[in-house]
């Protein structure tokens, strides 16, 4: 890899936005409170996209602020809500009103469509769901939700999901290197493969750190350079979410969050205070309070 190309993979986190045309389809990284892109989340609403498709197992916050905006107009997704706080205000609003799609997949069955996504194939059997009423619930995909079929080899039953291959995969990780190399601490959820289903990977990362760093834990790299197309290097951007290893989840400002969402008049007084009423990420993190941020930061030995 030459320099340049070093060069070329670290952009901004507007820069980063702007690459996702409206319309797009993304693997949408982290899992409930661990490593939310909410940074990114953020940008995507003050460039006023439009018209995405996000492809989760779990995603709370991120989600919210995304579907409150009408950034999206369809989730492909195992579960949303605040956990610990209760459901999801915006999105139920959004549903009732029309504005948004959502098709509802197992935990495993979406970690088995981003699989079959990174394997480059069409499909990928699971079991589990033959007990459950998502089989015979179709709501959008229709008959292109799964699929029963007779086992070519034993004759049993057996459910076939999509795999799933959007433009995007964005992932937040703890650090990267100039080339790439990203390390995730803690839980990984649906990442690694999440992280190769995407045409395109922006991996978002607390720091970068030498290369020397990445060789003493190789195992922790489960995102190797040649994945990543873009890298964005933003500080605390899963606040008010968590990232282990860096800093813990912000409980009064997710309390503060989840209250106002209750009304479309509170989540819009959020909206324009702390994600339209500031200029970037920066300013959100001078909004929240420098103070208060590093009182969140994790303390050794512990991740948190």
């Amino acid at each position: 890899m030459t320099e340049a190309e070093v060069h070329d993979k670290i952009i901004s986190l507007e820069e980063a936005a702007r690459l996702i045309p409206d319309g797009s389809g993304l693997f949408w990284g982290g899992f409930g409170y661990q490593r939310a892109p909410i940074a990114f989340a953020h940008e995507l609403v003050r460039q006023k996209k439009r018209d995405l498709t996000i492809y989760t197992c779990g995603s709370e916050i991120d989600i919210e602020i995304m579907v409150g905006a009408r950034v999206l107009k369809r989730l492909e997704i195992a579960f949303v809500a605040i956990e610990a706080l209760g459901l999801a205000n915006n999105v139920r609003r959004r549903i009732a009103e029309g504005a948004i799609e959502i098709e509802d997949y197992s935990n495993l069955a979406m970690a088995m469509r981003f699989l079959g996504g990174a394997l480059n194939i069409p499909f990928m059997p699971i079991r589990s769901l033959m007990g459950t009423d998502i089989v015979n619930k179709v709501q959008y995909r229709g008959d292109k939700k799964l699929k029963i079929i007779d086992c070519p080899f034993t004759g049993q039953k057996i459910c076939l999901v999509p795999s799933v291959q959007p433009d995007f995969s964005i992932v937040h990780v703890q650090r990267v290197d100039r080339y790439g190399n990203a390390q995730i601490d803690g839980i990984v959820g649906e990442d690694i493969e999440g992280s190769r289903c995407g045409k395109k990977l922006i991996v978002l990362a607390e720091e970068v750190v030498g290369e020397e760093e990445i060789r003493h834990s190789p195992d922790r790299t489960v995102i190797p350079a040649m994945y990543v197309d873009h890298v964005v290097v933003v500080p605390f951007a899963a606040h008010p979410m968590q990232c282990h290893n860096y800093y813990d989840y912000d409980l009064e400002h997710l309390m503060m969050f989840h209250k106002l969402t209750k009304t479309e008049e509170g989540w819009e007084e959020y909206l324009n205070g702390y994600i339209l009423g500031v200029d970037n990420h920066y300013g959100y993190l001078e909004m929240v309070g420098w103070e208060r941020l590093h009182k969140l930061r994790a303390r050794r030995p512990w991740g948190y």
